[in-house]
């Protein structure tokens, strides 16, 4: 009798566990159905949600343009616009943004909520000198600090600073050479008390600048071209009473000062030219 009723038990107790067994199960799948729902109804939430920029006037906020227009910057985030913001490549539109020549950072932040949208900073060039080909022509470009030229005829709005650099059509300058030129014309303007009006760069071996009412020719810019600079402040003295017959101070030798003289007053030549001028008309 003990040991039927032992059997029972155990058959009981096999049943029992079958039957926890089963119920378990039952849950796990349940709870595993119930989340793949949940995922896949996040997957359709998301995708179907509004997440795409639809208007570039009000989805598109841009901040430290000066220079470069709104448009000229909404032109090249242009493929932004019906494309989710989680797709956009913050890297890739910075890397549009500076194709613009006024621009030389750009910094892309892209925002879902509340509302999809991006956020533009710009940082633009700041310029140093107005550029010309001829000194009969107005400036066409403006020279960055990093040496990079902003035409004028696309960016009518940059400021234009007075002193001008005269080259050739291809002149190109580097960030360092931008420095060094800075530095020389400071040095000039330090000794003789009056900014650089120009710098004449189309002939590389034959520089000229324009000081006030004093032009220096300064040789080629190598080397030796702070020291001989340094000797400006010792000849203003004796310049200083004949500078209407001084065409040029030759500063491009290492041992000499030599003054190129008119064979006229400037003041006579310039009334003469005025005088020439008049007739024609």
């Amino acid at each position: 009798m003990e040991a039927s009723q032992r059997r029972e038990w155990m058959k009981s107790r096999r049943k029992m566990r079958k039957a926890a067994r089963r119920a378990r199960l039952r849950r796990q799948v349940i709870r595993y159905m119930f989340l793949c729902a949940l995922v896949f109804l996040g997957a359709a939430s998301f995708t179907h949600l509004p997440w795409s920029l639809t208007n570039e006037k009000t989805q598109i906020e841009i901040k430290g343009n000066c220079v470069a227009t709104r448009a000229q910057i909404l032109r090249l985030l242009s493929s932004t616009i019906d494309v989710p913001v989680y797709r956009l490549d913050p890297k890739q539109l910075e890397r549009q943004l500076t194709s613009l020549k006024a621009v030389k950072h750009a910094f892309v932040r892209r925002y879902a909520l509340p509302h999809p949208r991006l956020v533009v900073e710009v940082l633009e060039e700041f310029p140093w000198a107005s550029f010309s080909t001829d000194p009969k022509l107005p400036p066409q470009s403006v020279i960055a600090q990093s040496g990079r030229f902003i035409p004028l005829s696309d960016f009518p709005s940059v400021v234009k600073p007075r002193m001008v650099i005269y080259g050739s059509a291809n002149l190109k300058m580097t960030a360092h050479e931008v420095t060094q030129w800075a530095s020389w014309a400071n040095y000039i303007a330090e000794q003789t008390g009056r900014p650089v009006d120009y710098i004449d760069l189309r002939e590389p071996f034959d520089v000229h600048v324009q000081n006030g009412d004093l032009h220096f020719k300064l040789g080629m810019p190598d080397t030796t071209l702070s020291r001989r600079l340094g000797r400006i402040v010792s000849i203003l003295p004796t310049v200083e009473g004949m500078k209407d017959k001084i065409d040029y101070i030759d500063l491009g030798l290492d041992n000499s000062i030599p003054l190129k003289v008119l064979k006229a007053p400037k003041k006579t030549v310039e009334m003469a030219q005025q005088n020439s001028a008049s007739r024609n008309l």
